[in-house]
């Protein structure tokens, strides 16, 4: 599936920047940009320890790059596309703990919206405008080879409007769950009916949850997502999670938990 999302997304960009080839004056703007990485959640050092980071843009010629380093590391600087709007995402990850990059959500920036002078500023709000630009990348789309169409079809997320997208989730018309915490909403499938049929702020909604009751070690408990609260679990009774059919993630300083409707797995480190 990963490698479907690339070829497919590489394949539209491509085309986009055919678009401008012949175009001598934006080839010449290049420029590096700085990224900010931010502080890790409340908790999440206390538990897991010093973290490594995973770095993933679209660099200056339409491919998706990466890095990897300790927490304090450099990260390089970044050529980006000056046209476009496109991503940067960092997931933290702890390679000593069996706890790989991709399973607590990152961090992310959209550029240029996120530019400061030279500084490009992640923060974990921007994580979740950074997964549903790869969303609505990742959707196939009929007139895909079509030149004409992708220079100016809003609903690619080159072109889609992310300072409007922002305004409504700081807006009245948010829920206050989803406020709380972003990562409650189905991003793939708001993607999805947005390519389908254009962008409509009610589906910005929570997904079904289920009451499930578990018997987790004592201790402290991280979710996947940065916005959760930490658990304090006591050995007297069960915790009680709200899970989807999707599987959520939680994790403590003894274990990992995946859980879903369909059931849970502890996994001690």
């Amino acid at each position: 599936m990963k490698y479907r999302f690339f070829a497919g997304f590489l394949l539209l960009l491509s085309a986009l920047l055919s678009l401008l080839a012949g175009c001598e004056d934006v080839q010449q703007i290049r420029s590096s940009y700085k990224p900010v990485l931010p502080a890790l959640p409340d908790g999440w050092s206390d538990v897991l320890g010093e973290a490594h980071w995973r770095v993933e843009w679209v660099g200056e010629e339409g491919t998706w790059h990466g890095w990897e380093g300790k927490q304090g590391a450099e990260v390089p600087s970044l050529y980006l596309i000056q046209t476009w709007t496109t991503p940067v995402l960092a997931w933290p990850f702890w390679p000593e703990l069996g706890l790989n990059s991709g399973i607590m959500r990152p961090c992310g920036a959209l550029f240029p919206w996120d530019t400061y002078g030279k500084d490009l500023v992640l923060s974990w709000e921007g994580g979740v405008d950074a997964v549903f630009w790869k969303e609505l990348a990742a959707v196939k789309r009929q007139n895909g080879s079509a030149k004409a169409e992708l220079a100016k079809d809003e609903r690619f997320p080159w072109l889609f409007d992310w300072p409007r997208f922002r305004e409504i989730m700081a807006g009245q018309d948010i829920g206050d769950t989803v406020k709380q915490d972003p990562w409650v909403v189905d991003w793939k499938e708001v993607g999805r009916k947005t390519v389908e049929s254009g962008f409509d702020r009610r589906r910005i909604k929570t997904m079904k949850f289920t009451e499930v009751e578990i018997p987790l070690p004592a201790g402290r408990w991280l979710s996947n997502s940065p916005f959760a609260p930490v658990l304090e679990i006591t050995p007297e009774k069960p915790i009680t999670l709200e899970v989807t059919d999707a599987v959520g993630v939680w994790v403590s300083s003894g274990g990992i938990l995946k859980v879903s409707t369909s059931g849970w797995i502890f996994r001690p480190w």
